[in-house]
């Protein structure tokens, strides 16, 4: 992490076809019911492009900040969700999010990675430590979630 960026990523498979899963992830105005950092979303847009903002919380150790994360959305059909960090509408300089989906056995594979630049300081000596084990922490949250939301959205045969 010698570059500044912070990276994540994350795999499951959960109980439901491609197409509901897609309809989850891509419910930006409800993104706070999967990442527990997330306090509100809302959809913007401009110049025909969808931007998503969030607002965030997080915390580490006793120590909490406000942080704004504005993406540009596009998908790929219902198999791929690509977030690119606006940097003017962000505290990152740069980054990405991106869900990939696959129908399996049973269910949707659901891969997603990121990666972070945030334009905020960190000490460097503990700093990426703690967000490393914050982040991860966010991303069994974020399965955890799928999973639960998924499992309450989709009817189950007796």
């Amino acid at each position: 992490m010698g570059d500044g960026r912070y990276r994540m990523g994350l795999e499951l498979v959960v109980r439901a076809p491609v197409r509901r899963v897609w309809h989850i992830i891509t419910d930006y105005t409800a993104i706070k019911r999967l990442n527990p950092a997330v306090r509100g979303s809302m959809v913007i847009s401009r110049d025909g492009l969808t931007l998503v903002r969030m607002r965030i919380r997080s915390c580490i150790l006793f120590i909490c900040f406000p942080i704004t994360q504005t993406e540009s959305m596009t998908t790929d059909g219902d198999t791929s969700v690509r977030g690119v960090i606006v940097p003017q509408l962000s505290s990152f300089r740069s980054g990405y999010s991106q869900w990939r989906l696959r129908p399996v056995a049973g269910g949707t594979e659901a891969r997603f990675t990121a990666s972070l630049a945030p334009s905020f300081y960190i000490p460097p000596l503990i700093g990426p430590w703690l967000i490393r084990l914050k982040l991860r922490d966010e991303m069994r949250a974020t399965a955890a979630r799928l999973r639960a939301w998924v499992d309450v959205k989709t009817p189950h045969k007796a």
